[in-house]
């Protein structure tokens, strides 16, 4: 009988010691094989943290914010509030900034707060606020000392298991596509946004979008950024369209087909001043092929009136990336080939020249020393990853004036050098370095550097000192 009992004991003991080491071993496979929580998005109003809403459920590592991330306010956690923001700051220093003898170092700080009010599963009101000092005077978009950045009620009307109708209504950040027309406008200190309505339906791979909006004009006080939308004597510039994403089934890529209407009291053409009204239609498509081929084509047409002149511009952009993904640093090799319309011909009843609208200011770079307005560009690039974490990227851009009879512009859309000078086309080459390290999933360094070495038509109409701009950037996002 004591046989069998320490028989029994041993087995019982065993039998403890295997299940103690299988819920070892099973705890730490469950804290390897948990991923990161997702990684914070460019447009903070459109995360989601309902991943926290059952922490046995939870799929991902804990992370110190989750306190503010799901803060539930009612049984059913149906009621919810979610906390954010962000902390950056960047030194920037120009040598020979617009081309001329004038050198540039200034400080910025971004500071901003943000809240996502969830009342049940169909509404939800968004709030941030945004403080932004600049050391500099004349850097007018990037200082703001406390507003509302946005502010706006979102409502989500079910249609089917995978068709929803989004209306937004209120102050709110917006951009499209490939920025080209409608970017976010990042690397300034202040963000771009709008006060605007929106109505958004979306199925599968498929969205339409209908909105209509005014420009939100940063001031420098607080709380002074007027909400526009419905007074009809402001001067910001006016926004509406209808826009469209989808595929076509067995096609490789996405579609984007959109209308976008433009207004402004006052713009500043080589050869057109005045109220500007342009309606754009576009093209685009964009996707990968395979695991290496990345790729993005845009046509864009352009018509309305300038002043007393009629529009007629175009664009075109092509865009193509190859990585050798099986190599140790993943090198990435790109080319992307840029033309936009410039005006034909001085004094007549006619302008050509193409007005990006929204763009985004760092399109060719962060310096932001040329528009994308009566342009060709040659552009190729190659990016690295040395880690995980760290990303190189750098490029080299040749620029050239589409029409001899139109400028050069700074972005979004200002005349920076008269055209009919000079006959040249030849505006100069860009060098351009950055630097990406993501320290952890929310503090980040960036790194840019560009050198602008001024061509023909620069030397011929005005000055043309080189260009060197640098920016270190440090973010910290909550």
């Amino acid at each position: 009988m004591a046989f069998r009992n320490k028989q029994r004991m041993n087995k019982a003991i065993m039998i403890m010691i295997l299940l103690l080491l299988s819920k070892l071993v099973y705890g730490q496979e469950e804290a390897v094989e948990k991923p990161e929580p997702p990684a914070f998005k460019m447009f903070r109003a459109e995360e989601n943290y309902s991943y926290l809403r059952d922490k046995e459920t939870n799929l991902y590592e804990t992370d110190y914010f989750d306190v503010i991330k799901f803060i539930s306010l009612d049984k059913n956690k149906n009621v919810n509030l979610s906390l954010g923001g962000e902390i950056r700051i960047r030194l920037e220093y120009f040598n020979n900034r617009k081309w001329t003898e004038e050198d540039e170092f200034f400080y910025s700080q971004r500071l901003n707060l943000h809240a996502n009010f969830n009342l049940g599963k169909y509404v939800r009101i968004f709030g941030e606020l945004y403080h932004g000092l600049v050391s500099s005077e004349e850097e007018v978009t990037q200082s703001d000392q406390l507003d509302v950045h946005q502010g706006f009620i979102a409502l989500r009307i079910p249609i089917h298991d995978t068709h929803n109708l989004d209306i937004r209504f209120g102050r709110q950040e917006m951009a499209l596509g490939s920025a080209r027309l409608l970017g976010l406008r990042e690397g300034p200190n202040i963000r771009r946004t709008y006060d605007m309505g929106r109505v958004i339906y979306t199925q599968k791979s498929t969205k339409l979008e209908v909105f209509y909006g005014k420009e939100v004009k940063p001031e420098f006080g607080v709380f002074d950024n007027d909400f526009s939308l419905f007074n009809s004597s402001s001067m910001n510039p006016e926004l509406w369209g209808l826009y469209s994403q989808f595929k076509i089934k067995k096609d490789i890529g996405n579609i984007e087909l959109y209308y976008l209407g433009f207004r402004t009291p006052t713009s500043f053409y080589n050869d057109a001043t005045g109220k500007d009204k342009r309606h754009t239609v576009g093209l685009r498509r964009f996707g990968k092929i395979g695991k290496s081929w990345r790729y993005n084509t845009e046509i864009i047409a352009q018509f309305g009136e300038t002043g007393s002149k009629n529009v007629t511009a175009w664009a075109f952009e092509t865009d193509w990336h190859y990585m050798f993904y099986k190599m140790k640093l993943q090198p990435e090799l790109g080319l992307k080939l840029d033309v936009m319309s410039g005006d034909k011909e001085n004094g007549d009843d006619q302008i050509q020249t193409f007005n990006p609208m929204f763009t985004n200011p760092a399109y060719f770079s962060l310096a932001a020393t040329i528009a994308p307005v009566n342009l060709i560009e040659y552009h190729p690039s190659v990016s690295l990853k040395p880690t995980e974490k760290i990303k190189i990227y750098i490029e080299w851009a040749s620029f050239y004036r589409f029409s001899k009879n139109d400028g050069v512009y700074s972005p979004p859309r200002f005349l920076a050098r008269e055209g009919q000078t000079t006959d040249e086309r030849f505006i100069g080459h860009q060098f351009g370095l950055k630097y990406e390290f993501e320290i952890d999933r929310h503090l980040s360094f960036d790194l840019d550097l560009s050198y602008f070495i001024a061509g023909d038509f620069l030397k011929n109409s005005g000055q043309a000192e080189n260009i060197f701009h640098l920016a270190p950037t440090l973010s910290y996002k909550f």
